[in-house]
């Protein structure tokens, strides 16, 4: 009678409960909607980059790749927060706390309305001095502090697209947020062929194009949001904070939020090391990343999916389902992983002929995509792992995973290795921390300690913490 009524409130709703029915028909049915953004997004990517090679040059390429890591470094306090707030959204819908859903959405909301504007300041103002601690060559300086301002000035609508999704997708719909990025992609392609090639705007007219693409789908996210599915109460205009939840979303927001900062520190060191190869270098790498992209979405989709089914589990006390999802999406992974890098690598110099038609950056290009490739299929498993914890509310097990791989092992073999082989060799410095990292999630996730953990904010229950878990140690399928 139980999954009767789950299945008949999936269906009223939109929403989908995971705590019924078969594991792997939830995660591929949670996943398909994830690809098709993530394609979707990558699209964005590769138009921006095809265009820009194609009609501005090498140099405007490289000056949009240094913005990347800068841009990531800003919001990563951002994606953090975002990430506990999915987390906390996702257990307590699991666990039936309607009342804590709403008071969420609007605590995170109302803080993301309230300091998007001194971060963008903050952006804006540091971009300079970042470029020229990067080592940015002298002829795409200009074009990146341009491309990266005005991208800093909609700030916001990044924020409020991505904060869209997250809520959706913790809440188990994955396909809501594929229209607004597939709207946000199709007005982003038709202004930047407008604005570059009708009105010769250059690399402004690439950012301006985005930020526009990127506000319209936010503000038609919202209206979408609160038409259908009204009883979560999303209006920008009447928000509130409700003081505990805001604790909880830092509390288990921060953790992430230092992985991600510590990323992007981790970016921008290997930015430097890459802009000493010069722009031809730094457009092989960018263009490269964008194909790599391609491989890495079923794993981003599969461990969206696997993050949220964890966090709904783990809020219904159902530890051996959680186990079993984790069993069969990494199985799932790694063979779709192994199909796409076949056919990527097959390929790999005519996708990276569609970029620039220059040899030396198609060269470049081809050296990352062989050193990293092959060995993507240890990320795979360490993101499968990472995503148990995530929805478990461990947050910092895949912070250590980053201080491990990436900050002690894979940028300081990155610099040997430059050192001591040359450029074009640094790439192997990825799989070389990818061993690290996986390693440490392993011995982490086997202790079990995951299991005991729950960040439901129960109203009204008496049931104690050390209660919650004693019945998360024990609770099967």
């Amino acid at each position: 009678m139980a999954k009767a009524v789950a299945k008949e409130t999936e269906n009223k709703s939109g929403l989908t409960d995971m705590t019924v029915g078969g594991p792997l028909k939830h995660i591929i049915k949670f996943s398909i909607p994830l690809l098709i953004g993530n394609v979707f997004q990558q699209c964005y990517n590769v138009a921006d980059s095809i265009i820009v090679g194609n009609t501005i040059g090498t140099d405007a390429q490289a000056a949009v790749n240094n913005g990347m890591p800068v841009i990531f470094l800003v919001v990563a306090l951002f994606a953090g927060l975002g990430m506990g707030a999915t987390i906390i959204l996702s257990q307590n819908y699991g666990a039936k706390e309607m009342e804590t859903v709403r008071k969420t959405i609007k605590t995170i909301y109302s803080f993301v309305m309230v300091v998007s504007i001194p971060l963008t300041v903050l952006g804006i103002l540091i971009t300079p001095a970042l470029m020229r601690l990067l080592g940015v060559p002298d002829s795409t300086m200009d074009m990146a502090v341009t491309y990266i301002t005005i991208i800093f000035i909609g700030l916001i609508g990044s924020l409020g697209y991505n904060f869209n999704a997250g809520i959706l997708q913790g809440l188990g719909d994955s396909k809501t947020p594929l229209l607004f990025i597939g709207i946000s992609t199709v007005i982003n392609i038709i202004l930047d062929l407008l604005f570059i090639i009708v009105f010769g705007w250059g690399i402004a007219g690439v950012a301006v194009a985005t930020v526009i693409a990127q506000a319209f789908s936010w503000l038609f996210g919202v209206w979408f949001i609160s038409r259908k599915y009204p009883e979560l109460e999303l209006h920008i205009l009447r928000l509130g904070v409700d003081k505990v939840i805001l604790l909880k979303i830092f509390k288990v927001g921060i953790p992430s939020a230092i992985q991600q900062s510590l990323f992007s520190i981790g970016m921008l060191s290997m930015q430097n090391l890459i802009n000493r190869g010069g722009p031809a270098f730094i457009a092989g790498f960018g263009n490269a990343n964008r194909i790599d992209a391609f491989v890495f979405m079923p794993i981003f989709s599969f461990q969206a999916a696997l993050t949220t089914f964890t966090g709904q589990n783990m809020g219904a006390r159902q530890v051996n389902r959680v186990i079993h999802g984790l069993r069969v999406t990494m199985g799932a992974a790694l063979l779709v992983y192994a199909i796409i890098a076949t056919l990527t690598l097959t390929f790999a110099k005519y996708l990276l002929a569609m970029f620039n038609p220059d040899p030396d950056v198609i060269g470049h290009g081809m050296r990352y995509l062989f050193s990293v490739i092959p060995f993507s299929f240890l990320i795979t498993i360490q993101f499968m792992l990472a995503a148990v914890m995530r929805g478990a509310g461990q947050l910092m097990v895949p912070v250590i995973s980053t201080i491990a791989g990436f900050i002690a092992i894979r940028i300081p073999a990155a610099y040997l290795i430059a050192h001591f082989f040359g450029h074009e060799y640094i790439f192997y410095s990825y799989p070389i921390g990818w061993v690290f990292s996986l390693t440490t999630l392993i011995i982490i996730y086997s202790t079990g300690r995951w299991k005991q953990k729950s960040l439901v904010i129960s109203r009204g229950t008496d049931e104690t913490e050390e209660d919650a878990e004693k019945k998360a140690m024990v609770a099967g399928d």
